[in-house]
């Protein structure tokens, strides 16, 4: 590896986790400590192999504002009940040393019952920040494997330089969650998430989604499955875990041959947390874990690049409302 290759990496290392990220890790709709009616949130977070060389660092933050309209009483400025049927209007700031832009979503959950199934839609716009780069996907005697550039050091040496461009994405989302809440702010989710992907990039449809860490089609679809928990210990404590499966589609030519093929990987992750303030509205959570892509051709690492330890720190706002009495 010559100079300017390690100075490059060390840079956009220290960059990346000295960065904020966007994950609502263990409360995957967002509705941690939320109250009726405006709500305002930042989250800042990292992640990181324990070996260099196949997950890419990811680095995002966010500022949230969702709106929860009950739709039975109307005890604004209450903590959601676990039962809460509502209406939610949300909207986010996120920015990444990849990309930046904006998601809008409206959802809800329909139903005074526990568990709760919540439906939503999201609209989402990024812009690559010169970080869009061609990937192989579909391998080939003529194009490589998919393996040789689905890692952190293709994708490292090439960001921010000639080899990759200023791009835009804008993806159509629709989010379908079944969660129980019990006891004291514990929480257990499933739920099934589907991504509509749209690119406008000159590299045949070759991209790199940074969000979700996989290869995508500038046409493409992405399915996740998702389940996570979140259990606290003590008053200050808790337990954290996540298990989500990302799914890509795949693209033919005419000639049935593939342009792109399916790709999927799934990430577990568990930890402590740490929550604190007179509305528990301060949250430090510490994750370790572990990936992997199913098929082992996509995958040119040994078994220590596998691990991650993520780190992230959410701080919930209100804006002082008085409790409206129930009756």
């Amino acid at each position: 590896m010559n100079l300017s290759r390690l100075c490059k990496r060390v840079g956009l290392g220290a960059l990346l986790l000295g960065s904020s990220v966007f994950a609502d890790i263990f409360d995957m709709n967002g509705l941690y400590r939320l109250q009726y009616g405006p709500n305002l949130s930042y989250n800042i977070s990292a992640n990181t192999p324990f070996v260099w060389g196949q997950w890419l660092n990811q680095a995002t933050g966010t500022i949230s504002f969702n709106w929860i309209e009950p739709l039975y009483e109307l005890p604004y400025g209450n903590v959601l009940d676990e039962d809460a049927a509502f209406l939610r209007v949300s909207a986010e700031i996120e920015l990444s040393p990849f990309y930046g832009g904006f998601r809008v979503g409206l959802g809800g959950r329909p139903f005074a019952m526990n568990p709760q199934i919540e439906a939503r839609f999201l609209y989402e716009h990024y812009t690559y920040f010169n970080s869009n780069v061609e990937i192989t996907l579909a391998s080939s005697a003529e194009n490589g494997n998919i393996a040789d550039s689905w890692n952190a050091d293709w994708i490292t040496d090439r960001v921010y330089s000639d080899e990759a461009t200023v791009d835009f994405m804008q993806n159509f989302a629709f989010y379908f969650d079944l969660e129980y809440a019990f006891g004291e702010d514990a929480i257990l989710g499933i739920g099934t998430h589907f991504t509509l992907v749209d690119i406008s990039t000159p590299f045949e449809g070759k991209s790199y989604d940074y969000r979700r860490n996989i290869p995508v089609f500038s046409r493409d679809y992405i399915i996740d499955l998702i389940a996570y928990t979140y259990i606290p210990l003590t008053k200050n404590w808790a337990v954290a875990g996540y298990l989500n499966q990302y799914n890509t589609g795949n693209s033919r030519s005419s000639r049935n041959t593939y342009l792109k093929e399916p790709l999927s990987y799934t990430i577990s992750l568990l930890g402590p947390s740490l929550r604190w303030g007179d509305n528990k509205e301060s949250k430090l959570t510490l994750l370790g874990g572990f990936w992997l892509r199913e098929k082992k051709r996509f995958y040119s690492g040994d078994l220590s690049q596998q691990f991650l330890v993520h780190l992230q720190f959410q701080r919930n706002f209100n804006f002082a409302i008085q409790p409206v009495p129930k009756h």
